[in-house]
């Protein structure tokens, strides 16, 4: 059998135990082999060499909310070159910091897909970190709009528009993901008293300055946001009354008196918008209350008479009681009042023959007929009209009462002025003061619309002054 292999040596070293000649040589010529490499190589890149320090920190800081641009996305899927792009993007974002990186992808997935919303997003990330606040609001309210429960697009769009000030639209982007992700509903709720007061005042501004639709759209948000809070019902109660809404009013003044039962004026309130426009027994129910709690209260004696009066305007035709809650009359609708009203024009015999050839097929026209008869409203005596729908201004039902009082009373009020058939404006408001047919503390205010509750006031007046009442 052939004998095995021998194991192999290691190779011998001197005979005094140390290294080759040749060995000592390179070891001692290494590490000017070394150096003279080194010096030949170019030096390497810094590792951050593409990450601004600004953009690193602020990316740092704002991590939480720069999550992946598909989480939450409820369109069609990406196409997976696509998102493998995109991914890429946001890894050297939200790891290296690196934004460059970042909008370049987003810019070379909008090139390939424009108005893809994942590339938005990406793309919004890197302004961002670039500190741009207002390019991402821009870029995110229309994704917003378009997919609301988008969590990625909405979560940073909540944070960019919080950064910037801007309370209201960061709390809205929050709140419509609030349910999906923990740190939206965390700010939400954080934000939640400040957005309220915020839109409130804007809204309250917009009442100031007369712009009724801006008003409604604060309206919407608060009623979006906090339906039940007192705020919102008070904001209600604001905007119904710019609009002369009283059936508006009436809710939120329900609601606010729940809430605050020993706010006496609140509950006058509540019953003059019964006895207008709600339930008028309950609105005589609070103030017979009201009276009753103070009897020596002469304020609270009247409007227990006027709440009377408008009890029974209750019993009349639905028609009369819709016309008594219009904001504004027109003089068809003020002729309709005084006839069913004042008794002495319903039953009163007529003494001229006036024509008014637009009246003729006038669903109100024997109302009208009667009280342009009693020379209580005119006639043009050119035309022949009575223009019916025109408005009714309150220096019209003014001269209306002056000319009842005249008709069918001898009220002292009227003094020399009693034969006056058109008395001036700054007469008419004088005899309205003088007979009280005004509130002590009522403008005249001649020029303005005539309300169904304020011509249905002045009538009772009229008719108390007549001992109707």
């Amino acid at each position: 059998m052939p004998s095995p292999p021998s194991p192999r040596r290691p190779r011998p070293t001197s005979r005094s135990g140390t290294l080759p000649a040749r060995a000592l040589l390179a070891v001692a010529l290494f590490p000017a082999v070394l150096a003279a490499a080194c010096a030949s190589a170019p030096p390497p890149p810094p590792p951050a060499a593409r990450r601004a320090p600004l953009a690193g920190s602020i990316v740092l800081r704002e991590r939480s909310y720069l999550v992946d641009p598909l989480e939450g996305y409820p369109g069609p899927a990406v196409p997976a070159a696509l998102r493998e792009r995109l991914e890429a993007g946001w890894s050297a974002l939200v790891e290296e910091g690196d934004v460059a990186a970042a909008r370049e992808a987003a810019r070379d997935l909008l090139a390939a897909s424009p108005g893809l919303p994942p590339a938005e997003v990406l793309a919004a990330q890197a302004e961002l970190a670039g500190g741009d606040l207002a390019a991402v609001v821009r870029r995110l309210v229309p994704v917003g709009d378009a997919a609301p429960t988008y969590t990625a697009s909405q979560l940073l769009l909540g944070r960019a528009a919080e950064l910037a000030g801007d309370v209201p639209l960061s709390y809205a982007a929050y709140r419509a993901i609030a349910a999906k992700s923990p740190l939206a509903f965390q700010r939400t709720g954080e934000l939640h008293p400040r957005a309220l007061e915020i839109v409130g005042n804007r809204l309250r501004e917009a009442l100031k300055a007369g712009r009724i639709e801006e008003a409604n759209r604060h309206l919407d948000l608060l009623r979006a946001w906090a339906p039940e809070e007192t705020s919102t019902l008070e904001a209600t109660r604001a905007v119904a009354l710019s609009r002369g809404d009283l059936a508006a009013e009436l809710a939120a003044v329900k609601r606010l008196a729940e809430r605050r039962a020993g706010d006496t004026a609140l509950l006058e309130r509540r019953a003059e918008l019964e006895l207008s426009v709600g339930d008028p027994s309950a609105g005589l129910k609070i103030v017979e209350g009201l009276a009753e709690r103070h009897p020596g209260d002469p304020a609270l004696a009247e409007k227990l008479a006027a709440a009377k009066f408008r009890w029974r305007l209750s019993l009349l035709p639905q028609a009369v009681r819709d016309i008594g809650a219009r904001p504004d009359l027109t003089r068809a609708d003020l002729a309709v009042l005084i006839y069913w009203l004042v008794p002495q024009v319903r039953y009163g015999k007529a003494t001229e023959g006036r024509i008014a050839t637009d009246v003729l097929d006038h669903p109100q026209r024997d109302e009208i007929v009667r009280v342009v008869n009693l020379g209580i409203l005119d006639v043009d005596e050119t035309l022949h009209r009575f223009s019916p729908g025109a408005p009714a201004r309150r220096i019209t039902g003014l001269r209306a009462m002056a000319r009842v009082l005249q008709r069918f009373g001898s009220a002292g009020c009227l003094a020399g002025d009693a034969e006056n058939p058109q008395p001036s404006q700054a007469l008419a408001c004088e005899l309205g003061a003088r007979c009280q047919l005004l509130a002590a503390d009522d403008d005249c205010r001649p020029g303005e619309p005539l309300a169904g509750s304020d011509a249905v006031e002045l009538i009772r007046r009229t008719l108390k002054l007549l001992g109707r009442s």
